[in-house]
C-alpha cells in the first residue's frame, strides 16, 4: 500500500469519527504498545494507521494514545473510550 492511499484513509477516518463524536457517539480505539529495544514504548492506534507515538515506559501508554488520538481529531481527551492490547517486546 502507497504512503498516499494510507494518508488518504486516514485522513477519511479522521473526518468520519470526528463527525460520529459530534453527533455524541463515544468511538473505541485500540491501543497497541510495543516495547523497542532502547526502552521506549512505541504507542499505535489500530483505527488511526500511520501515526504513533513513543513514551518513556508502559505507564504513559494511555495518557499517551489519549493525547495522541485527541490532537488528530482536534476533539477532547473525555468523548472517546480506549482498549488497550497486551504490550509486546520488539527483538533487536
Amino acid at each position: 500500500m502507497s504512503r498516499e492511499s494510507s494518508q488518504r484513509r486516514l485522513q477519511t477516518r479522521i473526518r468520519a469519527d470526528r463527525q460520529r463524536i459530534a453527533r455524541g457517539e463515544r468511538p473505541v480505539y485500540h491501543v497497541r504498545s510495543t516495547t523497542t529495544p532502547e526502552g521506549a514504548v512505541d504507542v499505535t492506534i489500530q483505527e488511526l494507521p500511520i501515526i504513533h507515538l513513543f513514551v518513556p515506559d508502559h505507564l504513559g501508554v494511555s495518557d499517551g494514545a489519549r493525547g495522541l488520538i485527541a490532537r488528530t481529531l482536534a476533539v477532547d481527551v473525555a468523548s472517546f473510550d480506549l482498549a488497550t492490547d497486551e504490550p509486546s517486546r520488539r527483538s533487536g
